[in-house]
C-alpha cells in the first residue's frame, strides 16, 4: 500500500469512486495509518480512539493475523486483500439499532461497486457477494458512552488480489481486463472506493431514515425470494425488517396458513455456492 498514492485516489471526484449522484459532495477529512500486519484493523483502531484517535480516522493493513468477521469468526486475510477499518462518531441514542450500522457499510461498499460496473449484492447482514461467491465483509463495531452510541469502528476486509477459497472470489477475477476499470486496477483506488462507499451507506441511512434504506438495501439483496427448509417447513426470503432482521414467509399453498419468521444475525445462515 503507497500511502501517497491513496492519498490521490481519495481526490478522485466522488462519481469516479462509484459514489450516487446525491452523495457527490461528500468530500471526508481522513487521517489514514498503513500496517504491514496487525492482528485485526478493529482492534488496532479501538485502541488508537482510546488514546485519542478523532473520527475518520483509518488503519489498513495488508496482513491480519488474527482478523475477525462476524461473532468472532475468523477472517482469512492474506496477502493481496484489502483491511480496513475507520472510525466514525455517530452520537445516535441506543434505541437505533447497531445492527443498521453493518447493513448501512455493507449496502454503500456494494452500490459503489455496482457504479463501476460491478455485479455486487449484499448477503444479509453483512456479506458483499458477487454470483452467489464471497467478495467480502463488514464488521461494525460500537462503542457506547451511556445512552449514546459515541464512537463507531466499521471494518471491511475485500478480496482483490489475493487467493480466494472456492466459495470466494477476487476483484481481480472480475474486472474487464480488455477495458478495466482504472480505479480497481490498484489496491490503493479499491481503498478509496471501499471508504467512500462505507460513508456513502451510512450517510444514506442516516438522511434517507430506516425505511427507505432497507427498500435500498433488499433492492440490492441476494436470495430474495427463495426457500430455504426452516423447521421442517419451505419458507422463502422476503426481505430485511425495519430491526434488520432477516424475514422469511412460509411457502404453504393456503395464503391463509402463511406466517412471517423473523431471524436475527447468527441464528440462520444464508450459505453460498460453491
Amino acid at each position: 500500500m503507497d500511502l501517497s498514492r491513496l492519498h490521490q485516489e481519495l481526490l478522485r471526484s466522488p462519481e469516479s469512486l462509484g459514489v450516487m449522484s446525491d452523495f457527490w459532495s461528500l468530500r471526508p477529512r481522513l487521517t489514514v495509518h498503513w500496517l504491514a500486519r496487525t492482528d485485526s484493523t478493529n482492534r488496532t483502531l479501538a485502541s488508537m480512539v482510546v488514546d485519542g484517535a478523532s473520527p475518520g480516522t483509518v488503519v489498513i493493513a495488508s496482513q491480519q493475523t488474527a482478523g475477525r468477521g462476524q461473532w468472532g469468526r475468523q477472517w482469512y486475510s492474506p496477502p493481496g486483500g484489502l483491511y480496513l477499518s475507520l472510525a466514525l462518531a455517530p452520537q445516535l441514542t441506543l434505541n437505533r439499532s447497531s445492527l443498521y450500522f453493518t447493513l448501512a457499510g455493507t449496502w454503500g461498499v456494494a452500490t459503489s461497486l455496482n457504479n463501476l460496473g460491478i455485479p455486487a449484492q449484499v448477503k444479509w447482514p453483512n456479506d458483499i457477494i458477487i454470483r452467489g461467491k464471497k467478495l467480502g465483509g463488514v464488521l461494525a463495531e460500537a462503542r457506547t458512552c451511556g445512552s449514546l452510541l459515541e464512537t463507531l469502528i466499521i471494518g471491511l476486509g475485500l478480496n482483490c488480489f489475493n487467493t480466494v477459497p472456492p466459495a470466494g472470489v477476487s476483484l481481480n477475477q472480475l474486472v474487464n481486463r480488455e477495458q478495466p476499470q482504472e480505479v480497481l486496477g490498484t489496491l490503493e483506488g479499491i481503498a478509496a472506493v471501499a471508504l467512500y462507499g462505507l460513508l456513502q451507506g451510512y450517510f444514506f441511512w442516516q438522511t434517507r431514515g430506516d425505511r427507505p434504506f432497507i427498500e435500498a438495501y433488499q433492492a440490492i439483496m441476494a436470495y430474495m425470494g427463495q426457500t430455504f427448509i426452516v423447521n421442517g417447513r419451505e419458507a422463502r426470503v422476503i426481505g430485511v425488517s425495519t430491526r434488520g432482521n432477516l424475514q422469511l414467509e412460509t411457502d404453504d399453498s393456503s395464503t391463509e396458513n402463511r406466517h412471517s419468521l423473523e431471524f436475527e444475525p447468527g441464528k440462520f445462515a444464508l450459505g453460498y455456492n460453491n
